[in-house]
């Protein structure tokens, strides 16, 4: 069984939706989700990249077993009851093919701390002040 944790808040116009979804089968899960506001949505732009997980008004992702996925989006429509809605979870297979964007839409940001990146020494003992 998949299940689905939906909340939404509304400030200054915008509806924020967060959404999380847990798999609680033995086997990885494709599910398909659709939100059910009467409006347009915003999905996430990481990096200014949509993310390709989101077709039209729903979004999909295959979630393995024991594990859960959150998203989130925004819109200027007002809460409804329900949020979101399941239109299909299917038991997945490891050998489905995922494209680059979608692995990629999946990955966190990342960088490194700064105290692991090399500095260059300051190779003059004696520096002369700028006149």
């Amino acid at each position: 069984m998949v299940t689905v944790d939906a909340r939404a808040d509304r400030t200054n116009g915008v509806t924020t939706v967060r959404v999380v979804l847990t798999n609680t089968h033995s086997t990885p899960q494709t599910v398909r989700l659709e939100h059910r506001l009467d409006g347009p949505i915003w999905p996430p732009r990481p990096n200014g990249v949509a993310d390709p997980r989101w077709t039209g008004d729903c979004w999909e992702t295959t979630i393995r077993p024991d594990r859960s996925e959150g998203l989130g989006f925004a819109s200027p429509a007002t809460p409804t009851d329900p949020l979101v809605t399941v239109v299909s979870s299917t038991r997945s297979t490891d050998d489905r093919i995922r494209s680059p964007e979608t692995v990629l839409a999946g990955l966190d940001t990342w960088c490194p701390p700064s105290d692991i990146l090399e500095r260059t020494p300051n190779t003059n003992p004696n520096p002369t002040p700028d006149p």
